[in-house]
């Protein structure tokens, strides 16, 4: 089982020294990977309906919010292992060929270390203040995925779908990862499913319930072979809370893995930078000796 954690991106800790501290301590403690969260504008109005919490997002107008991207951009300079991830990138809300450069782009300064894992999106008048409709972003995501994977592979595209429309381009370089980083499928429920049996590399439930991942699996599969492709190339992965006793956090961990789930994202915790690190350092030294001794025993 790999291990990741998200980075600060709101509040007084997102700043470039809470970033690279952070991250640095994500790579030197052995974990596996770093994540950002993803949101462009924060609508004045309608973020009631957020759907992990009926406290509504945990983070205020006030409290800012650095872009996904840029903000991997700068934790690539200043690492040299930990792959790079996106928990979750909503796609349908941005043009696929500019965000079809930039991931690439990250790809090639970070010599392939991106992970891709994208939704649908949930806060509809994000989606309007950026001029896309809400409605359609399922079919925006699914001809996005297909722009991007095409330009991936290929380096040039001419598109002419419900949605997007150019003649010839070129997009180079290309990533490093033959055909483009994977494309994790973000979300819980049959929509999902059927995306990630269609179109992704992964399922990347958010906060996932273990009932929730084993009818998820079994849809993905089932899906999966119905479309002729080999469930086994559909990797599964999870965005998730852990108690802060080490005992309960090792079970919590060792459940998912006994799920199938080969990749945890967890959220940091901690008032000050320091209190983050030391997180992510205790996380490293006490739990995980525990989870990866029960891992090797029963493996």
């Amino acid at each position: 089982m790999k291990l990741g954690m998200h980075l600060p991106q709101w509040g007084p800790l997102a700043t470039r020294e809470g970033v690279l501290a952070v991250a640095r301590t994500i790579e030197d403690c052995g974990l596996d990977s770093a994540w950002v969260a993803d949101h462009v504008v924060y609508p004045m109005q309608g973020g009631e309906r957020y759907p992990y919490s009926s406290d509504g997002p945990p983070f205020t107008p006030e409290d800012g919010f650095l872009e996904a991207l840029t903000t991997l951009a700068l934790v690539a300079g200043a690492t040299s292992r930990i792959a790079l991830g996106t928990s979750a990138l909503v796609l349908p809300m941005r043009e696929p060929l500019l965000m079809a450069k930039t991931v690439a782009t990250l790809d090639v300064l970070s010599e392939g270390r991106t992970i891709l894992a994208i939704g649908a999106g949930w806060w509809a008048e994000e989606f309007h203040a950026l001029g896309v409709p809400f409605e359609q972003r399922g079919r925006r995501l699914d001809e996005a995925i297909g722009i991007l994977r095409a330009l991936w592979s290929h380096g040039s595209l001419e598109h002419s779908g419900e949605f997007f429309h150019f003649a010839e381009v070129a997009c180079e370089p290309q990533p490093v990862q033959p055909g483009g980083p994977p494309i994790w499928i973000a979300a819980t429920g049959p929509a999902a499913w059927r995306r990630a049996a269609r179109l992704g590399d992964g399922w990347h439930p958010l906060r996932p319930r273990p009932e929730q991942l084993a009818e998820g699996r079994a849809e993905i599969d089932r899906i999966a072979q119905e479309q002729g492709r080999d469930p086994s190339e559909i990797g599964m992965s999870a965005a998730i809370g852990l108690p802060s006793d080490r005992d309960r956090a090792a079970e919590r961990l060792l459940g998912l893995a006994r799920s199938g789930v080969a990749h945890v994202v967890l959220a940091t915790q901690g008032e000050t930078v320091g209190e983050r690190c030391a997180a992510i350092e205790g996380l490293a030294s006490d739990v995980l000796p525990v989870v990866r001794r029960e891992l090797g025993a029963t493996s």
